[in-house]
């Protein structure tokens, strides 16, 4: 066992913070992909809370179903903490919090995302054992928009799971000459 002196304590302490902060290339790209999270979200959210038909005194909704509200509440949730940690990158780069909440993010989009998948699915080409039939063909620009939401939200889950493996490995800056003596 080794005992350490408080100035080499230090010194081990100040190279582990050199060494968790990140390049300015890795901060950049870290807020590009949670800025483009932050504007697919906000726009899946937004074609499914505007989208609706009307066939033969039938209007259709997201209101109708519960998993395009949560959906669009998840989505928004989404946007905001996109929106948050774009803006505060450089301060949170290197807290090790940042990649836990960053998962767990990425998780209610990929769930939100899959549960109105699943209920789009069964819109599009029914269940005919459980006797629910197609409604896609009645209501197809209501089908189409919730198709581009999905991708949406898909292309957000994705911006933001490559961030979330950047916040795990915050790359650090080269060194700098006098810093290498």
């Amino acid at each position: 066992m080794t005992i350490e002196l408080e100035s080499q304590a230090a010194a081990a302490e100040e190279e582990e913070t050199k060494l968790m902060a990140a390049s300015a290339a890795h901060l950049k790209t870290s807020a590009a992909l949670r800025v483009l999270a932050l504007a697919a979200s906000l726009a899946a959210a937004v074609v499914v809370a505007t989208n609706r038909q009307d066939r033969w005194g039938i209007t259709v909704t997201f209101r109708m179903f519960a998993v395009w509200e949560a959906f669009v509440g998840i989505n928004l949730a989404f946007a905001a903490y996109s929106a948050l940690t774009a803006i505060f990158v450089r301060r949170l780069v290197s807290k090790h919090w940042l990649h836990h909440a960053d998962q767990l993010a990425v998780n209610l989009q990929a769930a939100s995302t899959a549960g109105a998948g699943a209920v789009g699915s069964v819109a599009m080409w029914g269940n005919q054992p459980s006797g629910w039939f197609a409604v896609c063909r009645l209501y197809s620009l209501y089908c189409d928009r919730g198709a581009v939401s999905l991708a949406l939200a898909f292309v957000s889950f994705a911006a933001l799971g490559v961030a979330t493996t950047l916040s795990r490995f915050p790359r650090a800056p080269p060194p700098t000459p006098a810093s290498s003596r």
